[in-house]
Protein backbone atom coordinates (compact mmCIF):
# COMPACT_ATOMS: atom_id res chain seq x y z
CA UNK A 1 0.00 0.00 0.00
CA UNK A 2 3.05 2.59 0.79
CA UNK A 3 4.52 1.84 -2.54
CA UNK A 4 1.14 3.08 -4.12
CA UNK A 5 0.51 5.66 -1.72
CA UNK A 6 4.50 7.15 -2.99
CA UNK A 7 3.63 6.34 -6.60
CA UNK A 8 0.14 8.66 -6.33
CA UNK A 9 2.09 11.32 -4.81
CA UNK A 10 5.30 11.41 -7.35
CA UNK A 11 2.50 11.65 -10.01
CA UNK A 12 1.81 15.09 -8.31
CA UNK A 13 5.13 16.23 -8.72
CA UNK A 14 5.11 15.02 -12.52
CA UNK A 15 1.56 14.29 -14.43
CA UNK A 16 -0.62 15.76 -11.60
CA UNK A 17 1.88 19.07 -10.74
CA UNK A 18 -0.18 21.39 -11.86
CA UNK A 19 -2.43 20.55 -8.64
CA UNK A 20 0.35 21.32 -6.38
CA UNK A 21 -0.23 24.74 -5.14
CA UNK A 22 -3.88 24.36 -4.80
CA UNK A 23 -3.13 21.23 -2.45
CA UNK A 24 -0.40 22.45 -0.82
CA UNK A 25 -2.19 25.92 0.19
CA UNK A 26 -5.13 24.16 1.33
CA UNK A 27 -3.10 21.59 3.69
CA UNK A 28 -0.90 24.65 4.69
CA UNK A 29 -4.37 26.65 5.65
CA UNK A 30 -2.32 29.67 3.31
CA UNK A 31 1.08 29.58 4.57
CA UNK A 32 3.34 27.02 2.06
CA UNK A 33 4.50 30.46 0.82
CA UNK A 34 5.48 31.51 4.57
CA UNK A 35 6.96 28.15 5.16
CA UNK A 36 8.98 28.04 1.98
CA UNK A 37 10.26 31.38 2.56
CA UNK A 38 11.56 30.59 6.01
CA UNK A 39 14.40 29.79 4.56
CA UNK A 40 15.59 32.69 2.95
CA UNK A 41 16.86 34.39 5.84
CA UNK A 42 19.57 31.79 6.26
CA UNK A 43 20.76 32.26 2.66
CA UNK A 44 24.16 33.85 2.36
CA UNK A 45 23.35 37.15 0.26
CA UNK A 46 27.40 36.68 -1.40
CA UNK A 47 27.59 34.42 -4.30
CA UNK A 48 25.87 31.91 -6.05
CA UNK A 49 22.80 29.80 -4.76
CA UNK A 50 22.10 26.34 -6.07
CA UNK A 51 18.00 25.57 -5.41
CA UNK A 52 17.49 21.86 -5.22
CA UNK A 53 14.02 20.16 -6.51
CA UNK A 54 12.92 23.68 -6.70
CA UNK A 55 8.86 22.25 -7.60
CA UNK A 56 6.66 25.62 -8.70
CA UNK A 57 9.19 28.24 -8.23
CA UNK A 58 7.83 30.11 -5.74
CA UNK A 59 11.20 30.51 -3.70
CA UNK A 60 13.07 30.45 -6.57
CA UNK A 61 11.37 33.53 -7.54
CA UNK A 62 11.15 35.05 -4.21
CA UNK A 63 15.06 34.57 -4.53
CA UNK A 64 15.50 36.32 -7.80
CA UNK A 65 13.08 39.45 -6.73
CA UNK A 66 15.38 40.06 -3.62
CA UNK A 67 18.71 40.21 -5.56
CA UNK A 68 19.71 36.16 -4.72
CA UNK A 69 21.80 34.98 -7.65
CA UNK A 70 20.51 31.98 -8.12
CA UNK A 71 20.40 28.74 -10.04
CA UNK A 72 17.27 25.92 -9.84
CA UNK A 73 16.95 22.41 -10.85
CA UNK A 74 14.51 19.81 -10.20
CA UNK A 75 13.92 16.33 -11.91
CA UNK A 76 10.27 16.97 -12.20
CA UNK A 77 9.61 18.45 -16.57
CA UNK A 78 6.36 19.82 -15.39
CA UNK A 79 7.56 21.47 -12.25
CA UNK A 80 10.49 23.20 -14.80
CA UNK A 81 7.49 24.24 -16.86
CA UNK A 82 5.36 25.83 -13.97
CA UNK A 83 9.08 27.67 -12.68
CA UNK A 84 9.06 28.89 -16.32
CA UNK A 85 5.75 30.16 -16.66
CA UNK A 86 5.80 31.78 -12.59
CA UNK A 87 9.02 33.92 -14.03
CA UNK A 88 7.29 34.60 -17.36
CA UNK A 89 4.57 36.14 -15.31
CA UNK A 90 6.10 37.97 -13.28
CA UNK A 91 8.09 40.12 -15.69
CA UNK A 92 11.74 38.74 -14.81
CA UNK A 93 14.26 37.43 -17.03
CA UNK A 94 13.86 33.36 -17.68
CA UNK A 95 15.53 31.62 -14.56
CA UNK A 96 18.36 29.60 -14.77
CA UNK A 97 17.46 26.17 -14.45
CA UNK A 98 18.25 22.68 -15.35
CA UNK A 99 16.61 19.60 -15.15
CA UNK A 100 18.81 16.96 -13.54
CA UNK A 101 18.73 14.52 -10.23
CA UNK A 102 19.75 15.88 -7.03
CA UNK A 103 21.53 12.35 -6.17
CA UNK A 104 23.95 13.92 -9.53
CA UNK A 105 24.48 17.17 -9.44
CA UNK A 106 25.80 18.44 -12.62
CA UNK A 107 28.10 21.30 -11.49
CA UNK A 108 31.86 21.52 -11.03
CA UNK A 109 32.92 21.28 -7.48
CA UNK A 110 33.04 24.72 -5.46
CA UNK A 111 31.08 26.43 -7.48
CA UNK A 112 28.02 27.50 -5.23
CA UNK A 113 28.17 29.65 -2.23
CA UNK A 114 25.36 27.80 -0.61
CA UNK A 115 22.44 25.28 -1.38
CA UNK A 116 18.56 25.56 -0.50
CA UNK A 117 16.03 22.89 -0.59
CA UNK A 118 12.36 23.17 0.92
CA UNK A 119 10.33 20.01 1.53
CA UNK A 120 12.65 17.95 -0.08
CA UNK A 121 11.65 14.17 -0.66
CA UNK A 122 14.14 11.28 1.09
CA UNK A 123 16.53 11.68 -1.46
CA UNK A 124 18.10 14.49 1.04
CA UNK A 125 19.14 11.71 3.35
CA UNK A 126 20.72 9.82 0.75
CA UNK A 127 24.86 9.96 1.22
CA UNK A 128 24.68 10.46 -2.97
CA UNK A 129 22.84 13.69 -2.70
CA UNK A 130 24.89 14.84 0.51
CA UNK A 131 28.28 13.94 -0.93
CA UNK A 132 27.43 16.19 -3.96
CA UNK A 133 25.91 19.10 -2.03
CA UNK A 134 29.27 19.43 -0.29
CA UNK A 135 31.48 18.84 -3.17
CA UNK A 136 29.83 21.58 -5.07
CA UNK A 137 29.77 24.23 -2.50
CA UNK A 138 32.52 26.30 -1.61
CA UNK A 139 34.89 25.83 2.08
CA UNK A 140 32.52 27.50 4.71
CA UNK A 141 29.53 26.91 2.34
CA UNK A 142 25.97 26.74 3.49
CA UNK A 143 23.06 23.93 2.66
CA UNK A 144 19.58 25.17 4.03
CA UNK A 145 16.88 22.65 3.94
CA UNK A 146 13.25 23.12 5.08
CA UNK A 147 12.22 19.72 6.06
CA UNK A 148 8.86 20.45 6.88
CA UNK A 149 5.96 22.72 8.97
CA UNK A 150 3.86 21.62 12.57
CA UNK A 151 0.61 23.13 13.50
CA UNK A 152 0.95 25.04 16.47
CA UNK A 153 -3.03 23.16 17.63
CA UNK A 154 -3.40 19.35 16.45
CA UNK A 155 -5.95 18.84 14.04
CA UNK A 156 -7.07 17.23 10.83
CA UNK A 157 -4.53 19.59 8.89
CA UNK A 158 -1.99 18.66 11.14
CA UNK A 159 -2.73 15.17 10.54
CA UNK A 160 -2.67 15.37 6.67
CA UNK A 161 0.46 17.21 6.93
CA UNK A 162 2.44 14.34 8.88
CA UNK A 163 0.77 11.62 6.87
CA UNK A 164 2.26 13.24 3.83
CA UNK A 165 5.85 13.38 5.40
CA UNK A 166 5.39 9.84 6.33
CA UNK A 167 4.18 8.38 2.78
CA UNK A 168 7.23 10.70 0.72
CA UNK A 169 9.85 10.71 2.91
CA UNK A 170 9.71 14.37 4.15
CA UNK A 171 9.90 15.86 7.59
CA UNK A 172 9.02 14.54 10.80
CA UNK A 173 12.53 13.85 11.48
CA UNK A 174 13.89 14.70 14.52
CA UNK A 175 17.34 17.25 14.76
CA UNK A 176 18.81 14.53 16.85
CA UNK A 177 18.01 11.93 13.94
CA UNK A 178 19.34 13.50 11.46
CA UNK A 179 22.79 15.28 13.00
CA UNK A 180 25.40 11.99 13.01
CA UNK A 181 24.37 11.74 9.19
CA UNK A 182 25.06 15.75 8.25
CA UNK A 183 27.91 15.86 10.06
CA UNK A 184 29.59 12.17 8.57
CA UNK A 185 28.95 13.75 5.53
CA UNK A 186 30.98 16.76 6.67
CA UNK A 187 28.44 19.95 7.75
CA UNK A 188 28.08 21.40 10.87
CA UNK A 189 24.38 21.25 11.83
CA UNK A 190 22.06 23.50 13.34
CA UNK A 191 18.36 23.35 13.84
CA UNK A 192 15.90 26.55 13.71
CA UNK A 193 11.98 27.29 14.16
CA UNK A 194 10.89 30.03 12.46
CA UNK A 195 7.85 30.39 13.65
CA UNK A 196 4.20 31.98 11.24
CA UNK A 197 1.09 32.45 12.04
CA UNK A 198 -0.34 29.25 12.56
CA UNK A 199 2.82 26.75 12.82
CA UNK A 200 6.47 26.41 13.08
CA UNK A 201 8.47 26.05 10.01
CA UNK A 202 11.78 24.05 10.55
CA UNK A 203 15.00 25.24 9.52
CA UNK A 204 18.04 23.58 9.00
CA UNK A 205 21.58 25.30 8.26
CA UNK A 206 24.24 23.08 7.13
CA UNK A 207 27.59 24.79 6.92
CA UNK A 208 30.73 22.88 5.00
CA UNK A 209 33.65 21.60 7.36
CA UNK A 210 36.53 19.28 6.17
CA UNK A 211 35.26 15.32 6.21
CA UNK A 212 37.81 13.41 8.93
CA UNK A 213 39.49 11.55 5.09
CA UNK A 214 39.74 14.77 4.07
CA UNK A 215 41.56 16.22 6.72
CA UNK A 216 43.72 12.93 7.48
CA UNK A 217 44.96 13.39 3.64
CA UNK A 218 46.16 17.64 3.76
Amino acid sequence: MNRLIKFAFQQFYTTFAWTYDAVARVVSFGEWLEWGSAAIPFVPREGRVLEIAHGPGHLHLALRQQGFDVVGMDLSRQMGRLLQERFRKSGLPPPLHIRASALRLPFAGEVFTSAVSTFPAGFIFQHDCLNDVHRVLQPGGRFVIVPGAAFRTEGISTEAVKFAYRVTGQGETSADAVQPLFEGAGFAFESHIVQTKRANVTVWVLNKTSRVSETREV
